[in-house]
């Protein structure tokens, strides 16, 4: 049980760095993805919600697909935007997690066309979220227990603060992300991978995701086979060093390193967006205690620590909402050793305090600081925050901190009011439920059976709850990524048109069928971003008509919407996809061309 223990525990200070990560990755998603709002998540874009019908898995359900209207997105957006802020803080860590799961689950199942592996993974991460004591370390709930209200030190200096969290839901969690490893080697089953070794040359010569590193070590075709090798080797040894328990932590340690390994190799040669950061962030939740244990040891050897550890806060005893900034800004910026005193209690330091109206902090000689000159020292304290309390100083913002300060001394009993309406003193349970256990071991056995009958090598039927279950929980997963071999085409769009009056045109101006038009050694350029490259990968490859038809009249009405004389508007137009096809040969790629779909903008212009 000891061993069991030790490999499937999870520390708390993982934990909440896991949440950090996950906060602001799906901040970042938000963002790049409100790019394309009104394209890729209204009625007006490219697939409107009665075309999505039409495609969509029945089992998904979107609240974003409530509405079409651009409005109905953007106040979608913007919670997930403010649950998204909350979690990196820490703020009601369970209720914002789940706001975001449903919200992130919603919003994937509003537009398929678009999704990668990395969107698989961080919703699925997502949803063992919920499962984990997120806020118990580094976070706005772990700052405000009720017992730190009548002694903010309670904890300062014990040394018998649990830091591992063992539950059910940990073991699932812990092999959920291994998953991602286990069942991409097991697919990875073409010769590309298990014979001739040029799998990492193919991926690197696909020029619509290659970035210049990738192109410039392509011409290493020795190199690649090892780097073939390396990846088929990892994906199936790393995940046993991890569930190792002998040699704890260096074994662990070692598997996990080589896993990241191959994330800063796609990171560094693949176009693919937010994949890699996304498997970051799963990793992170894997580092064992004693890393944390390193880390602390390595900073109390440095000379800064003194300083670090010698700063004071004092607050006025009268003033509630005092003690609270105090407590959170110890959390966020300082040890948790940092004492926290009422200023009534010494008096040189209560005379400035009542002299100032401000708050005193002081420095490792005992110098007082207030009103923001005082932020600004904590925040220099702790060196991941020294360049915001660079920016901090500069003088117009100093003078508007100093201002802001000396609103919120003034109008202390609103703060009060506000902290105590909306950041109060809460418990703070890191204990697992038996409810909880219960589901995270029958969603186990849904996400393994789901794993398992993805399989090509499986050839039964996958059980129908398995599959309904999975799919309503959005823990639907094939970790197929470049298996059971790598793609061996490059790809581009073209989308020739004609108006009524049967002049020519080019709706996707950043290519064209001019022979005298040379596409780019790398595609990524031709694409507004990883999310259209996938979708018209989608739009070339789907089996339903209706996803073409969809960006037909989305041309159309771009086009033909726009104030013009009726003899240019748009009539037909033509979806083209080049492909290049990659060799082993060093011969020049071969060139091939289909025609995906024809589309008329008015009845008369259909085809006859």
């Amino acid at each position: 049980m000891s061993l069991i223990t030790r490999i499937f525990s999870l520390d708390l200070r993982s934990i909440a760095l896991f949440r950090v990560l996950l906060g602001f990755l799906l901040l970042c998603d938000l963002l790049l993805r409100s790019f394309d709002l009104s394209d890729f998540y209204t009625d007006a874009g490219v697939l409107p919600r009665h075309d999505l019908l039409t495609i969509s898995n029945k089992w998904y359900w979107s609240l974003h697909a409530a509405g079409g209207e651009l409005w109905w997105q953007i106040l979608l957006f913007t919670i997930a935007g403010i649950a998204a802020v909350a979690l990196i803080v820490g703020y009601r860590s369970k209720l914002v997690a789940l706001v975001s799961f449903v919200l992130l689950a919603s919003l994937l199942n509003r537009n398929g066309l678009i999704l990668q592996g990395g969107d698989q993974l961080l919703v699925v991460m997502c949803f063992w979220s919920l499962f984990l004591p997120l806020g118990a370390r580094y976070s706005f709930d772990a700052s405000l227990l009720p017992e730190f209200q009548h002694n903010p030190n309670s904890n300062v200096r014990r040394e018998d603060i649990v830091q591992s969290y063992f539950s059910v839901a940990t073991i699932v969690i812990v092999f959920q992300v291994l998953y991602l490893y286990i069942f991409t080697a097991i697919m990875k089953t073409g010769d590309a991978w298990l014979v001739r070794f040029d799998a990492a040359f193919y991926a690197v010569s696909l020029q619509h995701f290659a970035t210049p590193i990738a192109t410039w070590i392509k011409q290493f075709p020795p190199l690649l086979g090892l780097a073939t090798r390396y990846v088929i080797a990892v994906e199936f040894v790393a995940p046993l060093l991890v569930l190792c328990p002998f040699f704890w932590p260096w074994i662990r340690l070692t598997g996990l390193l080589l896993l990241a390994s191959l994330h800063v190799a796609f990171l560094l040669m693949l176009n693919i967006g937010l994949f890699p950061l996304i498997d970051f962030m799963a990793l992170s939740l894997l580092l064992p205690g004693a890393a944390w244990a390193m880390v602390k040891k390595n900073k109390q050897q440095k000379p800064t620590i003194t300083r670090f550890n010698s700063i004071r806060l004092y607050y006025d005893k009268d003033c509630g909402f005092c003690l609270k900034m105090c407590l959170i800004l110890r959390t966020f910026l300082l040890s948790t050793d940092t004492e926290i005193h009422p200023a009534q209690q010494f008096p040189k330091i209560y005379s400035i305090m009542e002299k100032e109206n401000s708050w005193v902090v002081t420095d490792e000689h005992n110098q007082p600081h207030i009103h923001w000159y005082a932020m600004v020292l904590l925040f220099s304290a702790r060196t991941a925050f020294k360049p915001i309390a660079w920016i901090m100083s500069f003088p117009p913002l100093l003078w508007a901190g100093n201002k802001m300060y000396r609103w919120v001394a003034n109008n202390r009993g609103l703060m009060g009011t506000l902290s105590h309406r909306f950041v109060p003193y809460r418990n703070l349970t890191v204990k697992s439920t038996i409810v909880g256990s219960l589901t995270a071991a029958f969603m186990f056995y849904v996400i393994t059976s789901y794993n398992v009958y993805s399989l090509p090598q499986v050839k039964q039927s996958m059980p129908a709850h398995v599959y309904q279950i999975a799919k309503t929980a959005r823990l639907d997963q094939r970790w197929d990524m470049f298996a059971p071999y790598p793609l061996t085409t490059s790809i581009y769009v073209l989308l020739p048109g004609k108006l009524r009056n049967g002049t020519a045109v080019n709706l996707y101006p950043k290519t064209s069928d001019d022979a005298a038009w040379k596409p780019p050694e790398r595609y990524y350029s031709l694409y507004e971003g990883y999310r259209w490259r996938k979708y018209f990968g989608r739009i070339n490859s789907h089996s339903n008509n209706a996803v073409r038809s969809a960006l037909g009249s989305y041309l159309c009405k771009s086009w033909n919407d726009q104030p013009r004389p009726i003899d240019t508007q748009l009539a037909t137009f033509e979806i083209y996809f080049v492909k290049h096809h990659t060799n082993t040969d060093s011969l020049p790629k071969k060139e091939s061309r289909h025609r995906a779909w024809r589309h008329w903008c008015y009845p008369e212009f259909a085809d006859t």
